[in-house]
């Protein structure tokens, strides 16, 4: 499973903020159920992250929630690249085209 979008041969030679916009249109190619199932996958993994922060309160809480939303991209990232994956080449092929 790829953790960053880096480690993605067919990305190899891009910048990451051409990788970003790639894995974007990728993710926008996905069809409807697919889309929905990545939505599950990433609430199902936040939920027990998310219920956990429950049981703190008051001024605790606050660099507790500056760690959620600063791991949230790292939590949610390889989840979408593993359901962008079938769609790479095409997004390529997309954003080749956009650039030009």
């Amino acid at each position: 499973m790829n953790l960053r979008l880096s480690t993605i041969k067919e990305l190899d030679g891009y910048k990451l903020r051409d990788r970003q916009q790639i894995l974007t249109l990728a993710l926008d190619a996905l069809s409807a159920s697919k889309k929905v199932m990545l939505r599950v996958a990433k609430l199902a993994v936040l939920t027990p992250f998310f219920i956990a922060l429950a049981y703190f309160e008051g001024w605790a809480l606050l660099p507790i929630l500056l760690a959620a939303g600063l791991s949230y991209p790292l939590l949610t990232t390889p989840i979408e690249i593993l359901f962008a994956k079938q769609k790479f080449s095409q997004a390529i092929e997309q954003f080749k085209s956009e650039q030009t």
